[in-house]
């Protein structure tokens, strides 16, 4: 299984790092409900999630993926989908959201070797931190999560808009 682990490139965790602060609407706390693991999205922050999947999509190749879903877990336990293998330093206990996405993504940001493709995968997948919204985790890979983000409770399907490159 090949999986491309993006938040050992500095530039693509820096650039999604950027993308993700731009969506918040305060300075690094959120006015959401308490995410808790195991327990559905709260709907306060379907919006600003909408929005960071908006543009980690439009930011991956700007393809409108086929789904986008959201679950609330921990930090641990979304390493288990987005990036397998990968553990955590002290912050297993996180509440997270996990974003998951079927479509064609490109991770144009990402790098390599001189002279590489740039990686690409048909499931994309990001991990953020509950309260701030920010970056944590990505993943990318052509197969589908080993655990499925519905193993960590109730998911919630985003609708997301992107479908043109910016």
């Amino acid at each position: 299984m090949r999986r491309v682990v993006a938040a050992t490139s500095c530039v693509a965790a820096v650039a999604a790092g950027s993308l993700l602060a731009g969506c918040s609407s305060s300075q690094g706390t959120s006015a959401t409900s308490a995410a808790t693991p195991g327990q559905p999205v709260p709907a306060s922050a379907i919006h600003r999630l909408t929005a960071i999947a908006d543009r980690i999509v439009k930011f991956n190749g700007g393809a409108a993926p086929v789904w986008v879903s959201v679950a609330v877990t921990t930090h641990a336990k979304a390493l288990t989908s987005a990036t397998p293998g990968d553990t955590t330093a002290g912050n297993e206990d996180v509440v997270v959201y996990l974003i998951t996405m079927k479509g064609h993504f490109v991770d144009d940001h990402a790098t390599g070797p001189p002279g590489a493709s740039a990686p690409t995968g048909s499931y994309l997948s990001a991990v953020l931190d509950a309260r701030t919204f920010q970056s944590m985790d990505f993943g990318l890979s052509h197969r589908r999560p080993p655990v499925a983000p519905s193993s960590f409770g109730p998911v919630t399907y985003l609708k997301v808009t992107s479908g043109a490159r910016t």
